[in-house]
């Protein structure tokens, strides 16, 4: 943590926001968009009120700016403010500021910083550099920072569509040799990255890796532990420990929430406990297995890897040369962390392996519009195939861990801390293929997890509605520009967008009536205002 001695502000404070000037409480507001239901409560979560003036003479002391700031402008996404403040002098640097009631207070900023300078010195993946924080919201800004240096370079989304076959391939390879750097590195337990000590106060656990850093609790935007709960946030040593402790974040969710059904076969609330509780006898099996211990090495990770959080150079679009947005980025087993960057996932019906992506057969018998499609699907596999073959030339370690853990496995420790948010159905089918491949896996032991034909077969009816309803969800959203909240870019009209919203809904209460109540019909739509 940083302090600086306080400089005057410019007299002539412009603040801006998306190229027009705004006032200065709504730098604290939400401005970023729009939501279909719970606006006031979605915006209020975004709110982030500072000290603008001691956030000015802050910045402006820093060695690297040694200027009044005369400009702010906002940006901000769903966590965060982030302003980027221009000195009189021209220079330029960015400010982060979490919105508290949406971001683990302390230890989210701590570990952030601590992941940009434990990356920054030990790899080559290009980072920015942290200029300040603070984790203590009762400092001067009164709220907590990170000061960086601006990202240099455009936004892959910018370029990504002009840019020829040869030119991706060649972007591919690139980030997989970055992310292959950050698979080497060398962890002694599961948790986040923090500096020794993680807090003040030295009263939270620590994993040791050398004298500046150490690995200690696991906080994210899903985990925001209740008193008495801090037990579950880890650092964790070992797979066992790690699968009991995801599995207890479960049950600590089962006991504060709301329990409001929010999707098909949502389950009781002992019937949550229940999966749960096997899932946690099942942890015990998992965790002692050899095979999968193989692939659990400890790994740091960029977890959301889309083409606005990847930079490239102004001159060479192939070459990468900042990527951002590392909050709640965690060390975790490979075989959870390796993943097909968004940009990157294959399509339906992806073959892994030495398959050379190709079209179909029948190709020449199609329409113009099936043409375009399966040229834009076979362009996409082998984008995919592009990265598979970087990772297995540049880190075969974690090329293994992506390819070789069967996926119920892996979702198996991923959603045991969700079925409050997700419903029991994910959790149970990861549960009930574990259990069926249990014998191929090779444990010795009697799964814990035993499901009768009857259960079975009610449970793939329950799945099949739950994969509906998902798919519908999907193309809900896809229509709407929208996500799980609601939220509408400021860059769409919200009114056109409020009446297709008004459309799809009408279409789906005319289908799903014939079926369900109309009670229930409106429980299961996406977007529902809570009182």
């Amino acid at each position: 943590m940083a302090s600086f001695a306080a400089k005057p502000t410019s007299r002539s404070l412009s603040l801006m926001c998306r190229g027009e000037p705004i006032q200065r409480e709504q730098l604290y507001q939400y401005t970023n968009g729009r939501f279909l239901v719970n606006e006031k409560h979605e915006m209020s979560k975004r709110y982030a009120e500072f000290d603008l003036d001691a956030l000015c003479a802050l910045v402006s002391a820093l060695p690297h700016i040694s200027s009044p700031i005369s400009r702010i402008d906002k940006m901000e996404g769903g966590f965060n403010k982030a302003l980027l403040m221009t000195a009189e002098n021209g220079k330029e640097v960015i400010a982060k500021l979490p919105c508290p009631k949406v971001v683990p207070p302390q230890y989210s900023t701590a570990s952030e910083a601590a992941v940009l300078e434990y990356v920054r010195s030990h790899t080559s993946v290009p980072v920015c550099k942290v200029l300040g924080w603070s984790s203590d919201s009762s400092n001067p800004v009164g709220s907590e920072y990170i000061i960086m240096e601006k990202a240099h370079g455009k936004q892959l989304v910018d370029v990504w569509g002009e840019m020829n076959q040869l030119q991706q391939f060649r972007l591919v390879q690139c980030l997989v040799r970055l992310e292959s750097q950050l698979a080497a590195l060398e962890f002694p337990a599961y948790g986040n990255l923090y500096f020794r000590p993680p807090d003040p106060k030295g009263s939270v656990r620590a994993v040791p890796i050398d004298d500046k850093f150490c690995v200690g609790p696991a906080y994210s935007a899903s985990w925001f532990p209740q008193p008495g709960e801090e037990r579950h946030a880890g650092p964790w040593q070992c797979l066992t420990d790690l699968g009991l402790g995801l599995t207890s974040r479960g049950l600590a969710h089962l006991q504060h929430s709301s329990f409001a059904p929010r999707r098909p076969h949502f389950g009781t609330k002992s019937e949550h406990l229940e999966i749960l509780t096997k899932v946690r006898e099942t942890m015990l099996h998992l965790g002692g297995f050899a095979p999968l211990q193989k692939f659990s090495k400890p790994t740091l990770w960029h977890s959301d890897l889309h083409l606005g959080n990847i930079y490239v150079s102004e001159e060479d679009p192939t070459a990468i040369v900042n990527i951002i947005d590392w909050q709640f980025t965690s060390i975790m087993p490979a075989f959870m962390q390796v993943q097909w960057p968004s940009f990157l996932a294959p399509p339906d019906g992806y073959e892994a392996g030495t398959v050379k992506p190709e079209l179909p057969p029948n190709f020449e018998e199609m329409d113009a519009d099936e043409k375009a499609f399966a040229i834009t699907e076979r362009d996409r596999a082998l984008l995919s195939k592009c990265y598979e073959a970087a990772l297995v030339k540049n880190h075969m370690p974690s090329y293994l861990a992506m390819t070789r853990v069967d996926s119920a496995v892996r979702y198996l420790f991923s959603f045991a801390e969700d079925t409050t948010k997700d419903g029991i159905v994910p959790l149970r089918d990861c549960l009930t293929q574990v259990a069926e491949h249990w014998n191929e896996m090779g444990i010795t032991e009697q799964c814990p997890y035993h499901i009768t034909d009857e259960a079975l077969s009610k449970h793939r009816s329950e799945l099949a509605r739950y994969n509906d309803w998902q798919t519908l969800k999907g193309y809900t959203q896809e229509l709407l520009h929208s996500d799980d909240e609601g939220w509408v870019s400021p860059q769409l009209d919200f009114e056109k967008v409020q009446a297709r919203h008004a459309e799809l809904f009408q279409l789906y209460m005319e289908r799903e009536t014939q079926d369900m109540t109309e009670e229930e019909a409106r429980r299961l739509w996406f977007y529902i205002e809570h009182s």
